[in-house]
């Protein structure tokens, strides 16, 4: 497996997510920490169900909270919310289950009053919603490809919730990278990020791998590529600081 060149020298590292509206968090992290790095956008998102999400929100009372696991899901209720100001209104400043900073970023930018953004994964937060034993049921807005972690989780603890499918991910297949000499990081935000890097025909073995959170590390070892870098928590900071460590290792 190729190594990186020291760190002074400022090594190239490939994000593999599409960049935030400027200034991009992680961007701003890896320059201010003198490291060269750039984003490759690896998913597509699309929100084919917009009206079936207004139909399910106008049932406002029926729910303690929303769950999201993903920034898509505040995309999905910003555009319904767009044109129904009265269903912006009837959720505004209503408690959401976020897992992660962005999530809650956007959930907060929809509207709504994000906690449990500390949680960091979802079983972390499922255990949140859990200890907090929510008295209402929950909606849980989510993508056609999450994983079961977080709802049979509840489902054990007998939180009640409702599902509702509020976007679909689509895998690039056409991902063009630098050579691992030019390039020697590649840091997975998602599984699909490794099925799209793998679907383009580039062996992530040729790489140093590193992954968001133990989910996407998860996935990378049992594809066969063990990260060499797993980040503490789900943010610029703590990406920089594993690879630094990674490095030095």
């Amino acid at each position: 497996r190729p190594r990186c060149a020291p760190m002074a020298d400022a090594p190239d590292v490939i994000l593999l997510r599409s960049p935030d509206p400027p200034p991009d968090r992680y961007l701003e992290a890896f320059d201010h920490a003198g490291l060269r790095a750039r984003c490759e956008p690896v998913l597509s998102f699309s929100f084919p169900r917009q009206e079936a999400l207004a139909a399910q929100l106008r049932s406002r009372d029926a729910y303690a909270a929303l769950i999201a696991t993903s920034p898509r899901v505040g995309t999905a209720l910003a555009r319904v919310f767009e044109d129904r100001p009265a269903l912006a209104r009837a959720w505004r400043k209503a408690p959401a289950y976020a897992v992660g900073p962005k999530t809650a970023a956007r959930l907060r930018d929809a509207g709504l009053a994000p906690h449990g953004a500390d949680a960091g994964s979802a079983e972390a937060l499922a255990e949140h919603i859990i200890e907090e034993d929510p008295a209402a049921p929950l909606l849980f807005l989510c993508g056609n490809r999450r994983r079961d972690v977080l709802p049979q989780r509840l489902r054990d603890a007998a939180v009640s919730f409702d599902e509702q499918v509020v976007y679909h991910t689509h895998t690039r297949t056409d991902l063009a990278l630098p050579a691992p000499e030019d390039a020697p990081w590649l840091v997975f935000f998602s599984p699909s990020g490794l099925e799209a890097v793998t679907q383009s025909g580039i062996d992530p073995g040729a790489y140093r791998c590193a992954a968001i959170g133990p989910t996407t590390g998860g996935a990378l070892k049992e594809a066969g590529h063990p990260p060499a870098a797993v980040a503490a928590a789900p943010t610029p900071s703590a990406l920089v600081k594993t690879l630094r460590q990674a490095h030095a290792a």
